[in-house]
């Protein structure tokens, strides 16, 4: 990964995209091998610097994973509590900074339940950020959405990557979002990162599975991303 940029990972369903996230932050132990981050070995990192990775690394899980009994401003505050981040205070402003940044201002008292799978997404995205991570990972972040809300969504990570200058991990299967928010694509092909390079590159690949993965799954781009609906 190279700091400050978006590097998408693509592959077919089942393919291990998900999992590969959850390893990368240890929520999955892997069986063998090695993950460097920030210069440090994650496989056997102990537990209290474990969660000082997991600090810097944020997550956005496929279904938002918001707590139901809990507030908007409760879900949100619940990583800053974690960490031991500032006073009340300082966490019911940082609440109303970061749904500022995801375009949902004043529903600090909604619960789950209460919002669109669109609106859970923003949510969700807005804890992810309120601890001021260095990376961020998302986890199939359109998915199940509306048009209107995939651009929504595609917009708030690609003002989020300029804003904050985050690293991001995005694993996606739609191929127009991939095109519209990355820097650099990963392949996932037989349990592997058989390919990897811009998005230019990707499509004028010779590299058969993606080559056919790119086209089979490529829609008309006509956002750029950054509108906001």
């Amino acid at each position: 990964m190279r700091r400050g940029e978006t590097l998408t990972v693509i592959g077919g369903s089942g393919k291990g995209k998900s999992v590969l996230l959850k390893m990368l932050i240890r929520l999955l132990q892997v069986d063998s091998g090695s993950i460097t981050c920030f210069g440090e070995e994650v496989t056997t990192m102990p537990e209290p610097k474990l969660l000082g990775l997991r600090r810097r690394i944020a997550m956005l899980f496929q279904g938002a994973a918001l707590f139901d009994s809990l507030t908007v401003a409760q879900n949100i505050k619940y990583p800053l509590v974690e960490h031991k981040w500032g006073n009340r205070e300082q966490m019911d402003q940082r609440v109303e900074e970061v749904l500022e940044m995801v375009g949902m201002p004043g529903i600090q008292n909604l619960k789950p339940s209460e919002l669109s799978g669109g609106m859970k997404k923003r949510v969700g995205l807005a804890r992810a950020i309120a601890i001021q991570p260095d990376v961020i990972l998302y986890d199939e972040p359109t998915t199940g959405l509306d048009p209107l809300n995939v651009r929504r969504i595609n917009g708030l990570i690609l003002r989020l990557q300029r804003r904050l200058n985050v690293t991001s991990v995005v694993v996606t299967h739609d191929m127009d979002s991939c095109f519209t928010i990355t820097d650099r694509i990963a392949f996932l092909y037989d349990r592997r990162m058989d390919w990897t390079g811009t998005k230019e590159e990707a499509l004028a690949t010779d590299f058969a599975p993606l080559r056919e993965f790119v086209q089979g799954g490529r829609g008309t781009l006509e956002s750029d991303g950054t509108e906001d609906g």
